[in-house]
């Protein structure tokens, strides 16, 4: 989200907080930003639906409805691209919460990589914002996997090797983790 500067490891959020929506809510609520107020949005119609199926509000919660809406919302023929950067925010805001055994045991559980993610990552029409929360996202996710097979790992090391030679500072710093 342009604008939005989300540096580690706090980006001005409780992070003694686990619910992800009202840490970001308190932070982002009033701001008259657009990308702000899509954030806002989108995390609160998340929690919402959380709560609708009794879910607990957990940073791995909100962690699997960002990358369950995302893997949705990337298989799309024309995605919402603000849609897209909330997610990946509220994504790369949820990741560093979750327990590292949770991430390694869904990396286990068929879901080896991270395919919407990678995708928003190799879009051309994809955001600086969005490609740093993915960075971002992806480089946690790399780290949960903790794999010794080449084979496992080189897809997602191949994106973050993609953007060694990207023009833009953030970007830059993200994908050198």
């Amino acid at each position: 989200m342009e604008g939005i500067e989300i540096e580690e490891p706090a980006f001005g959020i409780d992070e003694s907080n686990d619910d992800l929506c009202n840490s970001i809510i308190s932070r982002f609520g009033n701001s008259t930003e657009e990308s702000h107020q899509h954030l806002c949005a989108v995390i609160g119609a998340m929690s919402q639906e959380l709560k609708d199926n009794n879910k607990p509000s957990t940073p791995y919660a909100y962690f699997c409805a960002a990358r369950l809406s995302l893997d949705k919302f990337t298989s799309e023929s024309n995605p919402s691209n603000h849609i897209i950067d909330a997610l990946l925010t509220i994504l790369s805001l949820a990741v560093p919460r979750v327990p590292r055994a949770l991430l390694k045991k869904e990396s286990l559980q068929g879901q080896p990589q991270p395919e919407s993610l990678l995708r928003v990552l190799r879009s051309p029409s994809a955001s600086e914002s969005a490609i740093v929360s993915g960075l971002k996202s992806l480089s946690h996710l790399l780290i949960a996997k903790e794999s010794v097979d080449w084979s496992d790992v080189s897809p997602l090391f191949n994106v973050l090797l993609g953007f060694l030679t990207d023009s833009r500072p953030k970007v830059l710093i993200h994908c050198q983790f």
